[in-house]
């Protein structure tokens, strides 16, 4: 029986490594994706910004969607239409795209529509990374001494993706992270939330 036992656990361990994950990784896969799915919305969250570091926390939300990656992924790569489907841009404008890279206008209002935020910035390809795809926007100029943002996928399923935006902006004027980060998170959450109702819809259309 002990040898029937080990048997199979080894078999499921080089099930997993095959794909990719290690049981911890499976499990705490498959931890996010319940606590999201019986949530029912976006969660929020913040983080130390890094790479380069800045005195403003990055906020940002994940949310899951019943929608394959694919659906996904062209909602949130749909530079055109963001201030159609995610609120917190107020207008957004694809100028070039040139090998896979595209510079894209973006309006985003903060500190409760008291100032607009807008950016041109530089969104490539999306990037594997571990078992999530990651889309990075990074700022080339516009009227903040910073912008990031950073999408990411993850297929829990052929059915179901967990989607997360993390936001960074960083205002000339000197606001403390105490104020600005709290918007970014809840900019993060509309963000999420819109382009997981765009998602279903498309996929319960097709």
């Amino acid at each position: 029986m002990k040898l029937r036992l080990r048997h199979l656990a080894l078999v499921l361990l080089t099930t997993l490594t095959t794909l990719g994950a290690t049981p911890d990784d499976a499990r705490a896969g498959d931890e996010e994706a319940a606590r999201l799915e019986a949530r029912g919305k976006a969660q929020r969250y913040t983080q130390k910004t890094v790479d380069p570091e800045s005195s403003i926390d990055t906020g940002g939300a994940a949310i899951l969607v019943h929608a394959p990656i694919d659906e996904v992924r062209r909602v949130v790569t749909d530079y055109r239409h963001y201030e159609k489907v995610i609120k917190p841009f107020k207008q957004s404008k694809l100028l070039s795209r040139s090998k896979g890279v595209s510079e894209v206008y973006l309006e985003v209002p903060i500190l409760h529509g008291a100032a607009t935020v807008w950016v041109v910035t530089k969104i490539g390809q999306p990037v594997k990374v571990g078992n999530e795809e990651r889309i990075t926007a990074r700022m080339e100029r516009g009227n903040v001494d910073d912008f990031r943002a950073t999408w990411k996928l993850r297929a829990v399923d052929g059915d179901k993706t967990i989607v997360k935006l993390e936001i960074l902006v960083d205002p000339k004027m000197p606001v403390p992270s105490a104020v600005v980060t709290p918007e970014l998170c809840t900019a993060a959450d509309k963000a999420v939330t819109g382009v997981r109702n765009q998602a279903e819809k498309k996929h319960a259309a097709r």
